[in-house]
């Protein structure tokens, strides 16, 4: 699902009428320097809100609107589940304004995208173990993961303007909303949305801008979990070990997938009982460059992942694994699996 969209539009394609009802609505922020001149002057951001919906909107050069789609255009606005099409998501915030103000705005297509939260949710079974993985989860960094955390989620490279990752717990999340009255859910519903795992990949500007090579809305649904998936893949690991006697096998196959020896393989799984006795950072620090990275390629192949090499061991969270391709997408879905 979408959980936020940043879209913004020139100001020369709205109409007059449309231009002029939006500007009037907006605050102004003015900067006056010691003798009362004015320094600079902007419009303020304007929080578009019904009942429990909820859009902000700015106006300068661009007309700005961001927000979680969500919460907007749908029967229920927890925004525990929702649409994974840009294109609906979008159009349902640019309606939603056009409702509010009682004006008429471009086109999806005149809109550009700065960001776009793609996200899902992973049932775990109860809270508990959603904490369990966020703990682990905390010791994972590496390559282009640069790892923040805060309270109980858990950031990876939050200053990046391509890509961005959050993992959190989204029971007391909503126990948060519902305090102050921006979330409805049963006792019954609140309990299953306590074993909820969120992953959340942000995609910002600069992926739009030069990763891409289209536009914003001619992604599919298809194409952007893809991305969540190959962005968490490497930090959640790819396949449940249950032995170590496994992983040596593992590492072979791995290798020999990747058009290298049996014997490369084994090298691999013996630098992996090496991180697990004396750390990664000590690994890495006593291995040839070349080594360390065709080694880490063949583990990383193998199934294991920056948590497992952080964690020393194969992490707890394997014992109720996450299928990055399975989230749970419904509320039927989760009362199923809860």
């Amino acid at each position: 699902m979408l959980d936020w969209l940043t879209l913004k539009v020139d100001i020369c394609e709205l109409n007059d009428y449309a231009r002029e009802r939006l500007q009037r609505s907006q605050s102004r922020i003015f900067c006056l320097d010691s003798d009362g001149s004015l320094v600079w002057e902007r419009t303020g951001r304007k929080t578009v809100r019904s009942d429990s919906h909820q859009i902000t909107m700015e106006m300068d050069s661009h007309f700005t609107i961001y927000g979680s789609p969500a919460r907007v255009g749908l029967e229920r606005v927890d925004n525990v589940f929702g649409s994974g099409d840009p294109v609906e998501c979008a159009g349902r915030m640019i309606r939603f304004v056009e409702q509010c103000h009682g004006v008429q705005l471009p086109d999806y297509t005149k809109w550009k995208c700065t960001r776009m939260d793609v996200t899902h949710n992973y049932h775990l079974g109860e809270l508990s173990n959603v904490l369990t993985a966020l703990e682990m989860l905390r010791n994972v960094e590496g390559g282009r993961y640069q790892l923040q955390t805060s309270a109980e989620t858990v950031y990876w490279s939050p200053r990046s303007t391509r890509r961005s990752g959050k993992a959190y717990a989204k029971g007391p999340h909503m126990q948060y909303l519902a305090k102050r009255g921006r979330a409805f859910l049963t006792p019954e519903e609140m309990h299953d949305v306590n074993g909820l795992l969120r992953l959340e990949l942000s995609l910002k500007r600069h992926f739009f801008a030069r990763t891409i090579g289209k536009p914003w809305f001619e992604l599919s649904a298809a194409e952007l979990e893809a991305e969540h998936e190959a962005y968490f893949a490497e930090l959640v690991g790819k396949v449940e070990i249950n032995e170590m006697s496994d992983m040596r096998q593992q590492c072979i196959e791995a290798a020999q997938r990747l058009g290298l020896t049996e014997g490369l393989g084994r090298a691999a799984y013996l630098s992996w009982n090496s991180i697990r006795s004396v750390g990664f950072a000590t690994w890495k620090a006593d291995t040839p460059k070349a080594t360390f990275y065709r080694h880490k390629k063949i583990m990383q192949e193998a199934g294991l992942s920056y948590a497992d090499f952080r964690a020393r061991n194969v992490v707890p969270i394997r014992r109720r694994r996450i299928e990055l391709d399975q989230p749970v997408r419904s509320w039927a879905e989760l009362r199923q699996v809860a």
